[in-house]
Parts: C-alpha cells; structure tokens; sequence
C-alpha cells in the first residue's frame, strides 16, 4: 500500500491538490462509437452507436448531450455535420454513403460542446474507407526509418541506471517489427542491442558516462544502415525505472549520482498517482548518504486502469513522468454467444454472460459474413475508455492490448506506456489554465429572432414548433426586437410558425428574421490518426459496362397520384398537464344552460365580474379562495385552442355555442402558474376566424414559416441494401447482414436478438458495450449456422 514516510512534502497539500481541484473539477467524458463496419460502398449507410463515459465514475454519462457527428475527407478538410441526441449516455445515428463519397479514406469525428471546456480534445476520430471496385495497395517505397529514443521517466543522468524506450516508425507512423540495433560509445564498443516487437517498440538498460556519446546502428532494411545519436545524459538529476515484478505488483526505483545527491540533502520529493483528478501520493525521502530508494506497491495502491505516476520535488515542480496501466481493478466483462433457432429465413442468437450482474447492460452488435474485410477497427470500448485518453501520441491498434490478455500483452503494453513519455496533460495547464465553463449540457437547438418591426403593447408573438408541439408565447422584454430561445429539440425539415396574437386572439403575420443555431463549429482535423492501410481486395464487382453494381439503386415504381376526400378531424392539442379524456363535451344541454362561456366559468366556482365599459380589463375572474400569505385571490390561466392569453377580455360576447369542449379545474391541475385555477377551451371548426374564440384552422398568410436546417438528424431504423448478389465475393468482403445498435440485457439475462441470415451460412458478430456498473465488454465471436 502507499504509505507516508516522516518528512512532508507540503507542495502536495499548497499546490498540487488545489491545481487539480480547479483543473480536474468538472467530468471529462469521452465518447465511443461503434461503428457496423470500417469500409462502405455507395448506397449504404454507416451505421453507429455512441457511448458516453464517464472517467472519473467509471460508467455512462447520464446527463442528455448534443452529438456532434462529422464526416472529413484523407486531409482532414470537413465534408459533412450532423446532429444526434445522446441520452443516459447514449445515442443512435447513421450517415449515408451517397454519390458525394467518392473513392479513399474518410475519416468520423464525434465530440459534445461539454468538450470545447478543456484544453485536451477528447473527441473520438475514426477512419473508414469508401471503395469503388477493386483495390491495390501500393508497396512501400525504399525509405529511412524514424527511430526514437525516449529515456524512461523523461530523460538520462550520468552514472545511473537508466531505462530507454525505442520507437521505430515507417513514413505511415506504423511500428517496425523487427528492427534490430546495436548501442556503442563514441569509441565503437558495443553496449548493448535490441529488437523491437510487432509494434515497432523496445527497451535496453545503460548506465551512461558523462561527456561520452551514445549512439545507436540501425538496418533499414534496404541494405542501407542508420546511425542514430540518443539523448545526452545530464550531469545531475533523479532516474526513474519502473517494473512489474508480478501481475499484481510493481517497483519503482529512484536513483541519482553523488554530485545531485549532495545538493539535495533531505528534501524530500513526492511520487504522485493521478488520473482525470483523482489522486494518491507518497512521500520519497533518499536514506541518508544513499543514491537510491526503491518501493514496491500492490494493485490496490493504484487506480483501476491507466495511472500518471510523477515525482515531484517540495517546491511540486514535476521531474520524472511515467504511465503504468493496472488492468487488476478495470471492470472487463465477458460473454458468448449462442444460436437459437434457425429457420428458412431467420436465425435468431442468445447472448450468455460470464458473470451476472445487476441493472442494464447496453449492447451493440454488428453481423458480417465470415470473409469480411470491412471490418478493420483497431480499436474497441476498452481501450477508447481506459488507455488512449492519456496518451499524448498515437496508438497502433490499441484494441490488442484488452484482447486475449497474456504475459506478452503485459509486456507490450508496458513498452508501450515506456515508449509514449509523459501524458497528454500539460502540467503548464494544471497550474495556470483552470477551465472554464463556456459551454454545459446542451441538448437542443437555440432559435434566433430578430423582429423587424414595432410590437404593439398588448400584442405577442406566438411560435407553433413543428407537428403536434404545443405552441407557446415568446417572451420579449419590453423595448426590444429580438429574442432567444434555448434548447429545443428540431429535427432537420421541421416547419417553424410565428404568429402575432392582439389582445383579442386576432392573428397576423410578423416581419422577421429567424435562425437556428445547433452548436456545430467548423473545424479541420490537423492531427489525424495513424492512416490505417487497406488490404488488397481481390473480388470482381463490375457488370460488362464497367460500372460499379454492387448496391443496387432502389427502383421503387411511382404510382399516379389519387386524391381521396374524406373529413379528417384535426388533432386536438391539449396540455401535457392532462389527457384528452378529461375534455368535457359540449352538448345542446350545456348551451341552455350556460348560453355565455362566462356563465359556465361561473358556474365552475370562480368569481367573474364584467365591466363592458371600462378600460382595459373589462372582464376579472378570480379563484374563490385566496392563497396564503396572500389578500387577493388568484386569477385562473387562461388558454383558448391553447393559446394563452393574459387578460379576459376575449371571453367578451363569447358563446358557448361556439365551443367543442372545456377543462375547467379550480386546483390548477398542477400546471406552472395556475395556483388559481386553469380554463381550458377548444372552439369548433369552421369559427369564424375574425370571432371572439378564435377556431383551430388558420391561413398560411397570418403565419412567418422557417424550415430548420441545422435541426437534429433523424435516426432511421435499419435495414439491409439492396445488394446485387449476397453469394458473391464483394459481399464476403463488403456485405452488411444485420446491425443490432439497441440490445439490452436486464439484471444479468440472457440476450436474444433475431435477424434475416441471408442465406449466409458463416458470418462474424461484433458485439460491444457497456454496463450500468461501468463494466465494459468487446468481443468478437464466429457463428456456423449449418456445418458445411
């Protein structure tokens, strides 16, 4: 366990706790989408589903966001914007690959506006690629290697132990395996040697000399040779080396030379253990006379996942930076799948847990025919969550390292954490530039308007928001021509009204300007991911023309138009605050007895009182019980075919034969603003539109329509294209069978989706996901439905 020894490093409590406090105060969420493929055709769609994770709690973002979803072209320069809504953490959506996609490499940007607080962009980048016929990748050309030296901990001291990470990368930032060096002196004398692994990574110890230069001889492969200087060691200083000394363990071991050791006396130092704020430290003291300490720490001594350990001297200025991963406490889950049955057409597939456990857990899965080449992510759940967040550079395929877990995964992955340096938080900005809350929980579009006119005093402008929205009076302060709302969920096509209503409900058309702002920056990716290279396809997906027929287009016969006449009943808007089954009719009865709305607003338990020659509140109607607190009683809100209205005056003159139906409720029925009761009244069609009680059927010349264009996307639901041919190669390599983006387990239950198998006998399922408990799943499984 971390343990405080005698001295005190008081920087940690000063300095490095309030800096982090302000610094790491609000949640960093990064996003996941799963992707149903890597490689797309003309006629398809990408499909995904997004996760929103929370670092610091381990689980799903629960608060609803914005997704901002956009498409780039191989350099980076934007294409396309779209807008999804993210839910508990999670949200659906789909581009579509159409004629403006044309062949090569594309890349997807997720990311919220909550993001934009932080100086780190944790939006998620992917590539995929859009093909037109055969492919051929072209051989790399002959080529000098990029090889670098990284000492462990952030560089070398002379006459200490030291630790050097190697990193060699080709012209695409793609890892050399392989690549063999030696490490002589400046005399030539051998040192010592590597090779790197899959990934272009390895290490080597060296006690370094000072004023003696090292250098490392390297084959590129070509016949040729590289020489390459390392860093200089410096004159004084504090090495780091860190290993794992068992699964559940590690060391670290701090050294320094007599020159460094002399000047720091017993001042003491701190090791920090950090991560998206949270923290743990112990204090480092050299024993006396000493040139190095050592500790050894357990799993639980860590956080779950990816650790920044830094040493600190008393002053909390940072020395030495290492990452180490403890895969001990990370909540990895497994699963399997299984088929059910299977008939002509369908086939339908259980999914079996390792481990129950309790509340939801979200799922996504997507189903290809066996020989798939169009799925070539190199990344998963895990390693979007708990790795590449705090790395400052790239990572080549980064899935490996939560897939089939061994020792040699132990080992790359800590080669890797060697070879990456420092973290990707800048400790310049931990302790200078707290962030600041520019942008919160958006989840809508925002309505701007500019009036270009004079709104009269007892005028308003009402806004009917889209199909079967209530509509709703704007609030505008008095003197101005503008107004602003926020947050509201518009879809793309959506057909915004504005009306001016006078006191008496009549309406006329407004002069305006109107626009729509959801959020989107324009933006370039200037730092993409490591260009994953597209195998060679060799299949044959061209008909005798020489055009591409893969997905056909969708032929679908347009009939003549007929028009049939019928009486269609208008909806009836009514209050969320109620259901329709409470509007009360209006018969012949109700007339003869209550000939005036008045008399039936009366008769419902308010007070009324009418003064026809008056000014301007020529009708009053008041609850009959006063509130407490309070000598005047409330009146009722008033809302006739659901426009609200301020006074009374409408109800002047107002015939009960003129009504459909009423909600009259002296309690308020619980709606905002109505202690003192709510009228409710629906007129009947064909109203006279210039009468008191204005009916439901209005003229699109008493209306100002805006069309939104940068509302949310509409997610469709899936389906399969219509392919040429599912027996061919280009499906084997391209085809999509099934996508399954909402598949949820519930309190440890076995999942079961079902889907049209296509007559495909073998095929892959992609399956990843998340828990409520913050347990993340990623797996890939093969499914036979009949043996061959």
């Amino acid at each position: 366990m971390i343990t405080s020894l005698n001295a005190q490093n008081l920087s940690v409590e000063n300095k490095i706790k309030p800096a982090f406090k302000d610094y790491f105060g609000m949640p960093r969420a990064s996003v996941f989408l799963h992707l149903n493929k890597s490689a797309f055709v003309e006629g398809e769609h990408l499909w995904f589903k997004s996760y929103l994770y929370n670092r610091l709690k381990n689980n799903l973002l629960k608060e609803p966001l914005n997704l901002y979803i956009g498409i780039y072209d191989s350099v980076g320069q934007p294409i396309k914007k779209e807008l999804f809504i993210s839910r508990n953490g999670l949200a659906l959506g789909q581009v579509l690959i159409d004629s403006t996609f044309d062949k090569g490499t594309y890349y997807i940007k997720a990311s919220t506006s909550w993001m934009r607080n932080f100086q780190e962009d944790d939006s998620f980048i992917s590539q995929f690629d859009v093909v037109q016929g055969p492919t051929k990748i072209k051989g790399i050309e002959d080529e000098e290697l990029d090889v670098q030296f990284l000492p462990e901990g952030g560089y070398l001291v002379s006459d200490v132990q030291g630790t050097v990470g190697v990193k060699v990368i080709n012209s695409h930032g793609n890892g050399v395996k392989g690549a063999r060096g030696i490490i002589r002196n400046n005399r030539g004398d051998s040192i010592t040697a590597f090779i790197t692994n899959n990934f272009g990574h390895a290490k080597f110890e060296i006690l370094p000399q000072q004023e003696i230069l090292y250098s490392a001889t390297m084959d590129n492969f070509q016949g040729k040779k590289q020489k390459i200087l390392l860093p200089k060691s410096k004159p004084k200083g504090i090495a780091m080396s860190i290993r794992r000394i068992s699964s559940d363990r590690i060391m670290i071991l701090l050294g320094t030379n007599s020159v460094t050791r002399a000047e720091m006396g017993s001042k003491p130092f701190s090791l920090l253990f950090h991560r998206d704020g949270l923290l743990k430290h112990m204090e480092v003291v050299f024993p006396s006379n000493k040139n190095y300490v050592s500790y050894v720490l357990d799993s639980e001594s860590l956080h779950p996942g990816t650790n920044i350990i830094t040493l600190i001297d008393s002053y909390g200025n940072p020395l030495l930076e290492r990452l180490v991963f403890n895969r001990n406490s990370i909540k990895q889950g497994e699963l399997k799948t299984s088929l059910g049955y299977v008939d002509r057409d369908s086939v339908s597939m259980h999914i079996d847990l390792e481990r129950k456990s309790k509340g939801f857990l979200y799922l996504s899965a997507s189903v290809l025919p066996a020989e798939t080449k169009a799925y070539r992510h190199d990344y998963n759940i895990l390693s979007t969550f708990l790795l590449t967040p705090y790395l400052s550079g790239s990572v080549e395929n980064p899935k490996y390292y939560f897939s089939n877990v061994s020792e040699k995964t132990e080992k790359d992955l800590d080669l890797l954490l060697l070879t990456q340096g420092w973290s990707r938080y800048e400790w310049k900005n931990i302790f200078e530039i707290a962030p600041d809350k520019r942008n919160g929980f958006e989840t809508g579009v925002d309505v701007l308007g500019q009036l270009n006119f004079e709104l009269r005093k007892n005028e308003g402008i009402m806004l009917y928001p889209g199909e079967g929205s209530l509509p709703q009076m704007i609030k505008i302060k008095e003197g101005s021509k503008s107004f602003f709302l926020e947050n509201y969920n518009l879809e793309k096509g959506t057909e915004l009204r504005f009306t001016v209503v006078d006191a008496n409900g009549r309406l006329s058309r407004p002069n305006l300007y109107v626009r729509v702002d959801n959020g989107t920056k324009s933006d370039v990716l200037h730092k993409l991911p490591n260009k994953r290279q597209m195998s060679t396809f060799d299949y044959q997906v061209n008909d005798h023309s020489g055009n591409f027929s893969f997905v056909l287009p969708d032929n679908t016969i347009t009939l003549n138009e007929v028009t049939v006449e019928s009486r269609q009943e208008d909806p009836v808007y009514v209050s969320p605050h109620f259901t329709p089954d409470k509007l009360v009719k209006v018969t012949e009865k109700t007339i003869g007895n209550f000939p005036r709305l008045l008399d039936l607003i009366r008769s419902s338990g308010f007070n009324v009182w009418e003064a026809p020659n008056t000014g301007y509140d020529r009708i009053r109607i008041t609850s009959k019980r006063p509130l407490a607190l309070s000598l005047t009683p409330p009146s009722p809100r008033l809302y006739v075919d659901d426009i609200p209205y301020s006074d009374f005056n409408i109800l002047t003159d107002f015939s009960t034969s003129q009504l459909e139906s009423y909600f009259i409720d002296r309690s308020g029925n619980g709606e905002p603003g109505a202690a003192g009761g709510v009228i409710r009244v629906y007129t009947k069609k064909g109203v006279d539109q210039d009468a008191a009680g204005l009916g439901r059927k209005y003229s699109d010349k008493e209306f100002f329509k805006h069309i939104v264009k940068n509302g949310f996307d509409q997610v469709k639901e899936f389906y399969v294209p219509k392919y040429a041919s599912v027996s061919d190669d280009s499906f084997k390599n391209f085809g999509t069978i099934h996508w399954v983006p909402s598949l949820e387990i519930v309190d440890g239950r076995n999942g079961t989706f079902v889907f049209q198998h296509l007559d495909i006998k073998r095929m892959k399922i992609f399956i990843e996901g998340i828990g409520e408990d913050g347990t993340l799943y990623s797996t890939m499984e093969d499914v036979e439905i009949s043996p061959d």
